[in-house]
């Protein structure tokens, strides 16, 4: 795929379309990395970013009894 490079200040940008940013995943950042005179651009993923959410969810579904034992 070509694509044109867009002035932007002193640096140039890439538009990159919606069906290459979902289909490889891509949020609102991503690791560059230059290899033998061609960039890379690889998103980034944030493995721990919903545990929160997840932990708050599990504690509506199993409670935690202040005061009770641990059960192995």
């Amino acid at each position: 795929m070509r694509v044109k490079l867009t002035k932007i200040g002193n640096s140039y940008g890439v538009r990159l379309p919606k069906s290459v940013l979902t289909e490889c995943g891509f949020g609102l950042e991503a690791e560059l990395d230059v290899r033998q005179g061609h960039v890379i651009l690889t998103p980034v993923f944030f493995p721990r970013a919903d545990w929160e959410e997840k932990i708050e969810e599990d504690l509506q579904i199993h409670p935690v009894n202040e005061g009770s034992e641990w059960r192995w």
